[in-house]
């Protein structure tokens, strides 16, 4: 049952209820007080009666000049008073037996059918030395029928009225649940899977309001839904480009080894050419994987953060690929201010050498890699600067991805596997830091990051 059906058939019981109850209320207090007037209207016509009847009796004996009247006389005068009498009730007169119940004045009310109602009003009077027992009765009855008359005209009454206000409380609920039906169509084109649907909304009421947080709601939706099409899509990427990087050595590494075993008669030439192949790819192999692993223990495991001398660090990092730098002849210059951060040491030192390495292999032989840093609004911003190749414009965008490569045959041939940059932008992210590269071809490229100084972290 849709909620305006609800809300119409409610209204129509709960009027109708309310109205025929206080009608039932009304009349019937109405009825009692009639009622009451009926019976008090009877009342003194009896005493009334009992007056008159007096009166014609003594008359009756002063005219006659009789002390007391006969029981025969006494019944004609009764009688004939009784007849000649411009009272409309019922009126008798019978004798009876003395007894303490007949002084009692009663009144009664006596329904003999629908239609036929008496309010009997009964006193006992003494006339004579006898007793009688005046009754006097009333018809009610058109009183009862003009109740029943309005019983049924409040009923049809209420249930017209019930019905009006039903009708108008329905046109209202149709009109201010317009909007619901809105929400409700809307609603269902969000749940089908159109998240880009937006409720229009008019108003500040509660209605509004709801649209609003159910726009806000699919909002939040659309951008978590697209978010994770995103990481799938990536995550696609991903494992496409790790397996052709894996499948390229291993092709190579498989294919060698292959000739190794299946050629009976290799020179040694051929054999040091052969296992040199082969030593390479393994490398590469290793260096894919290890690379692999940082980058998947970064994302799971918690960092160990110290307190870490950046200046010291990077002069470890330095001495440690100097022999490399010294075999392409090249130079490595470092300007770093004396301050400490907060890192986890182990990554932040393969954070550098992967600087260090991209900067070589883009670097010619005799080429300058420069590593410079200053501090700034209680930030460090440390510089990676080679003179090198640089990279276009148009693919700046993606060198974080994981596998992308601007040239992928000599990155290859450098050892490169295309997963240093978004290491690099990993472990930067995990330290609250920022990453950034700026490039121009043929003139070189700086990478850039920016992480937090620690608390007194200013190296004397």
């Amino acid at each position: 049952m849709r909620l305006w059906q609800k809300i119409f058939l409610l209204t129509l019981l709960l009027t109708l209820l309310a109205v025929n109850t206080a009608s039932f209320v009304l009349l019937t207090r109405n009825q009692a007080n009639s009622l009451v007037l009926a019976k008090e209207k009877a009342q003194t016509i009896c005493s009334s009666v009992v007056s008159e009847l007096e009166r014609a009796i003594q008359r009756e004996k002063e005219q006659s000049g009789h002390f007391l009247l006969t029981d025969q006389e006494l019944s004609q005068l009764l009688w004939a008073e009784i007849e000649l009498s411009a009272w409309e009730q019922e009126i008798t007169v019978a004798p009876v037996r003395f007894s303490e119940d007949a002084k009692i004045t009663q009144t009664r009310l006596i329904s003999s059918g629908q239609r036929n109602n008496l309010i009997q009003v009964s006193t006992t009077a003494f006339w004579e030395g006898r007793f009688f027992r005046v009754t006097v009765s009333s018809d009610v009855s058109e009183l009862f029928a003009q109740f029943a008359e309005d019983m049924v005209f409040s009923q049809w009454f209420g249930g017209a009225i019930a019905l009006i206000i039903a009708v108008a409380l329905l046109v209202a609920s149709l009109v201010l649940t317009k909007p619901l039906k809105r929400l409700e169509a809307a609603t269902k084109q969000i749940a089908d899977g159109a998240y880009q649907e937006r409720i229009q909304v008019k108003g500040y009421d509660e209605i509004a309001e709801l649209s609003r947080h159910m726009n806000a709601m699919s909002e939040e939706i659309e951008e978590h839904v697209n978010h994770m099409e995103q990481i799938l899509k990536s995550r696609e990427i991903f494992i496409a480009n790790m397996t052709h990087e894996l499948k390229t050595p291993l092709t190579s590494i498989l294919g060698f080894a292959d000739i190794l075993t299946i050629k009976s008669h290799v020179s040694e030439e051929e054999r040091r050419e052969y296992a040199a192949i082969i030593a390479t790819e393994a490398r590469r192999l290793r260096v894919l994987s290890s690379k692999l692993m940082e980058l998947i223990s970064l994302q799971e495991t918690a960092l160990d953060l110290q307190q870490v001398d950046l200046q010291e660090l990077i002069g470890r990092a330095v001495e440690t690929f100097l022999p490399v730098y010294t075999e392409r002849q090249c130079q490595v210059q470092t300007d770093v201010p004396g301050v400490k951060i907060s890192a986890d040491s182990a990554l932040f030192t393969s954070l550098v050498l992967n600087l260090l390495d991209n900067a070589l292999k883009a670097s010619s032989s005799g080429q300058t890699v420069t590593i410079c840093g200053e501090e700034k609004g209680g930030n460090v911003i440390l510089q990676v600067r080679d003179h090198g190749i640089g990279i276009p414009q148009e693919q700046l965008a993606h060198v974080t991805e994981a596998f992308f490569m601007v040239d992928k045959a000599r990155s290859r041939s450098a050892g490169g596997a295309g997963i240093g940059l978004s290491l690099c932008k990993a472990i930067v992210e995990a330290h609250h830091g920022t990453f950034g590269i700026t490039s121009k071809e043929s003139c070189g490229t700086t990478v850039w990051i920016t992480v937090p100084i620690a608390k007194g972290g200013i190296v004397e």
